[in-house]
């Protein structure tokens, strides 16, 4: 989650709503510690320290934010964490800008390129975004109809598709040139055949067919309540969105948030029995980054200040306790994973949280 100066105030609320079924699953209490770059087998860069993980459904990388030609994956035959020799990243930093269905969609920072790879081992010069003027900001790939989005933060250059292979350089299509059929996205997601992105400016939702990229409908428009939405995300088939109002006293801003659930055309929202009332940059907010779906529980699973809580059906939450699992304030997790037969990876501030299991 991103910092901003007016985030000052700290207060927690977990409310809960009976009648929603019980998880009947007892949730384990973890043991937590610290990884740092070098423990994913990268060697410092200058003064970056930087690290990240994602997962794509069939393959883990932990991304070290820095211009370094290695990328580090989790290898399945020897447990291991193992740096490969990846030359895009020599070009500038790697950022993942879209992890699911069994791919990784990323850009070098400051570059036109779109980088891809299903195993994070062997990465694709995906394609080009021709007349690009400012960096993408987030993603989308549907795997089983072969298209991709990727949104660039410009007044007339808002999202660029491609229907061609990922491991081919070819120009991508751009739509919305005239800057206001195509809305730019804050955030995207892949749901059910569809496209679902938060809009930039965060008060609105629009969705698009994965088979007609260029063409996308409003569904949750701007309200009266400026009413705001983040992190947007598909998992398990499960369409997750944080969504939040602010007041204003005095200089004073307190933020009121709920994890929810949407429709799968992206046109209902049901509030969870998890929320937060205080600042916008603490852990205690459920955020869908840190949701996992867990194949070996067949139940959800977010990591979030303190605890790990589990759902059936990511409306009615349950939590225990993880004692040392928290950060300093502002030092917010954003992006979790479970390797099986490893355990859970969650990312902070220059470090990763990790537990065994």
């Amino acid at each position: 989650m991103s910092y901003d100066h007016i985030f000052n105030n700290a207060l927690a609320i977990w409310t809960a709503f009976g009648g929603r079924g019980d998880v009947l699953f007892t949730i384990p209490t973890l043991s937590w510690t610290k990884k740092y770059y070098n423990n994913f087998g990268y060697t410092q860069y200058g003064s970056e320290k930087q690290i990240n993980v994602y997962d794509n459904g069939n393959a883990q990388i932990a991304v070290y934010y820095a211009k370094t030609p290695y990328m580090s994956y989790w290898n399945k035959t020897t447990k291991q964490w193992t740096v490969v020799s990846v030359p895009w990243w020599s070009y500038g930093q790697p950022e993942i800008l879209y992890a699911a269905n069994g791919v990784f969609i990323a850009k070098i920072v400051g570059l036109a390129n779109v980088i891809a790879s299903f195993d994070g081992i062997t990465w694709h010069n995906a394609g080009y975004c021709p007349g690009a003027y400012n960096a993408m900001t987030c993603g989308a790939y549907d795997m089983a109809r072969g298209s991709g989005i990727v949104s660039w933060w410009y007044y007339k250059s808002p999202v660029y598709y491609s229907y061609d292979s990922l491991e081919e350089r070819t120009a991508w299509t751009l739509v919305g040139s005239d800057g206001t059929s195509v809305p730019i996205f804050k955030y995207l997601t892949t749901h059910k055949g569809n496209f679902v992105g938060v809009v930039g400016g965060d008060k609105s939702i629009a969705i698009a067919s994965s088979a007609s990229p260029g063409l996308w409908t409003t569904t949750i428009p701007e309200d009266v309540n400026d009413t705001r939405y983040m992190f947007i995300r598909s998992v398990n088939d499960v369409l997750f969105v944080m969504k939040f109002n602010y007041t204003n006293v005095g200089g004073d801003y307190t933020y009121y948030v709920k994890l929810c659930v949407m429709s799968d055309d992206a046109t209902q929202i049901t509030e969870t029995n998890l929320s937060w009332v205080g600042d916008l940059a603490n852990n205690n907010i459920p955020n869908p980054r840190n949701i996992i779906w867990m194949e070996d529980w067949g139940k959800f699973a977010l990591l979030k200040e303190s605890m790990l809580c589990v759902s059936n059906d990511g409306l009615y939450w349950e939590g225990v306790e993880q004692p040392g699992f928290t950060t300093s304030q502002y030092d917010t997790f954003d992006g979790a994973m479970y390797i099986p037969g490893d355990g859970f990876y969650i990312k902070a501030s220059g470090y990763i949280y990790y537990a065994s299991y």
